[in-house]
């Protein structure tokens, strides 16, 4: 039984949309805008535009998606809603309800039945692909755009003018409609730039080269001609060198579910692959890469966009829309050959680029970049028929993501003499063979497996700085566990690792420069090299170790 003063369950789905329960309203607002989800693609597109608006204290947002006719790619859409807090509507009582203004990122919804002016824009960078199996422009479908010789949309945005001639085949009056207001995520992206080094150091030393791989749906995106390719690369780059990291379009977890390809790239993930999720990170990822490898979809544009160094996988199929800005800049990128040596490609990807080389393609693109949020915001408010606040309009920079580093557990190491130095090369142990001189596998006491801890030549932990005193019996009981180890080695703090061999040699070696981690320091101790001071080069860093 409910009790007294306790609202109806059906309370919270009807504020604040219906004027009956305003008074349980704080805010006067003056406007309610809704925003039609279609994916969760279109979500992130329609965030980028709402930044523009959501904080003016007059205008309530509100979210709505047909669950009765969802998309083939619309799973994930109620958990991302529910992660912004937002206020959801169903579908039903958002066709009732009365808006000032309706914006969607898709023109497949049935738009048609709100009662209210339709903002139309794009959920990709223009308009480049074709549906599946069509020569209908996505987008941009006239069957979808005019219903009963009515134009659907009160405004269509277009990121460059050229794109008419695709709107105009849904007739002359609904090209009369479109607006060119550039590109919202485009330029959201590059307010960004500004903040690579904190972008970078999420995903990494900045000493590292960050490589990050981007792969649209289908079967001829990256993911689906070359599934392998992301172990492919934290199996084959030198792990002080690189950091490798993987942005995935939703409609891959959509059509194959987050715990399937999450199984997929399991062993990608242990070796050190940072897989973002598909609704925030990746523009930060781009932003701060050092080469991005793509497929045709929209993220090739964006990297191109942040001037970022660039190969392209496959050749778009027959998705690809002639003369389009995604031909073009597959005309002048160089392809990465997946049959070939990884590493080489990319660092000669980042030695060949040269700044602005996509400027052209890009500009075919986009019109008026860094101009979109003057563009736009005049319209969202003439729509609303409400005054433009006098503060000047612009995108916020995206947030610095909180990416989760997962530590590879297990290494295969190579060691050698490098002049007066010794070199240290390591790889994540993925089974990939590798020819090293002094060839050792270094394993985590506890989350290598079985197997390879009864191979490893050296036995590690991570120990807090406070615990290093811990290490004596830690070691040799260590050393007991596992015969066949030469070496007991644990990193305490950012600078200094412990070992003790087998004959009883116990030091601790600190190293100069932080930024290495100083596990790479338990190989000189395996090599019998424990002279007071040791130079030893590793991701083509040099730093001096000092042993006491």
């Amino acid at each position: 039984m409910r009790e007294k003063g306790t609202p109806p369950p059906s309370f919270w789905a009807k504020v604040p949309v219906d004027p009956a329960f305003d008074q349980w309203l704080t805010i006067g607002i003056e406007r309610k805008v809704l925003v039609v989800v279609r994916t969760v693609t279109t979500l992130t597109r329609l965030l980028d535009i709402l930044s523009l608006i959501e904080n003016d204290r007059r205008v309530q947002l509100v979210f709505t998606y047909d669950a009765d006719s969802t998309a083939i790619f619309s799973a994930g859409v109620p958990e991302y809603l529910g992660a912004l807090r937002a206020a959801v509507v169903p579908w039903r009582q958002a066709l009732e309800s009365h808006f000032d203004l309706v914006i969607a990122a898709s023109e497949n919804d049935d738009l048609h039945l709100f009662d209210a002016p339709i903002v139309l824009v794009p959920h990709g960078i223009g308009y480049q692909k074709y549906y599946p199996r069509s020569r209908t422009v996505a987008g941009m479908n006239p069957d979808r755009l005019v219903r009963d010789g009515r134009v659907v949309p009160a405004m269509v945005a277009l990121s460059h003018p050229e794109q008419r001639t695709h709107l105009r085949e849904a007739g002359p009056d609904a090209a009369a409609r479109a607006v060119m207001v550039g590109d919202p995520c485009h330029d959201r992206l590059r307010a960004g730039t500004h903040r690579a080094p904190a972008y970078r150091a999420a995903f990494g030393d900045p000493g590292h080269t960050l490589v990050a791989i981007a792969s649209t749906w289908g079967p001829g995106s990256l993911l689906g001609t070359v599934p392998d390719l992301p172990l492919r690369l934290v199996s084959e780059l030198e792990y002080d060198g690189y950091r490798c990291c993987a942005v995935l379009h939703p409609g891959i977890t959509a059509a194959h579910s987050p715990w399937q390809v999450d199984a997929w790239l399991s062993e990608a993930r242990q070796a050190g692959l940072q897989v973002l999720p598909p609704e925030a990170g990746w523009q930060a990822a781009l932003i701060a890469a050092s080469c991005v490898i793509s497929d045709f979809g929209s993220l090739a544009l964006y990297a191109a966009a942040v001037d970022r160094p660039l190969l392209l996988i496959g050749d778009g199929g027959d998705t690809v829309v002639p003369g389009s800005p995604i031909e073009a800049l597959a005309a002048q990128t160089a392809r990465l050959d997946p049959d070939a040596a990884l590493g080489p490609q990319i660092d000669l990807a980042i030695h060949r680029h040269s700044p602005g080389e996509h400027a052209a393609v890009v500009k075919q693109a986009v019109g008026a970049p860094d101009m979109s949020a003057g563009l736009l915001r005049p319209q969202l408010y003439r729509l609303m028929d409400l005054p433009e606040p006098a503060t000047e309009a612009s995108f916020p920079p995206h947030e610095v993501p909180d990416v989760e580093p997962h530590e590879v557990a297990t290494f295969v190491v190579g060691a050698e003499e490098s002049g007066q130095a010794v070199k240290i090369v390591r790889f994540p142990s993925t089974g990939r063979r590798h020819d090293l001189a002094g060839k050792h596998l270094v394993a985590h006491e506890t989350r290598a497996t079985l197997r390879q801890l009864s191979s490893a030549s050296i036995v590690y932990s991570r120990l807090a700085e406070q615990d290093g005193e811990r290490f004596p019996l830690w070691s040799e009981e260590i050393l007991r566990q596992w015969p066949d180890a030469a070496v007991a080695a644990a990193t305490v703090g950012t600078s200094t690792c412990l070992v003790r061999t087998r004959d009883g040699v116990q030091r601790e070696l600190t190293l100069t420069d932080r930024s290495i981690d100083p596990l790479i320091a338990a190989s000189l101790a395996y090599l019998g090299r424990l002279s007071p001071t040791e130079v030893v080069k590793a991701g083509g860093r040099s730093t001096t170790i000092r042993v006491r």
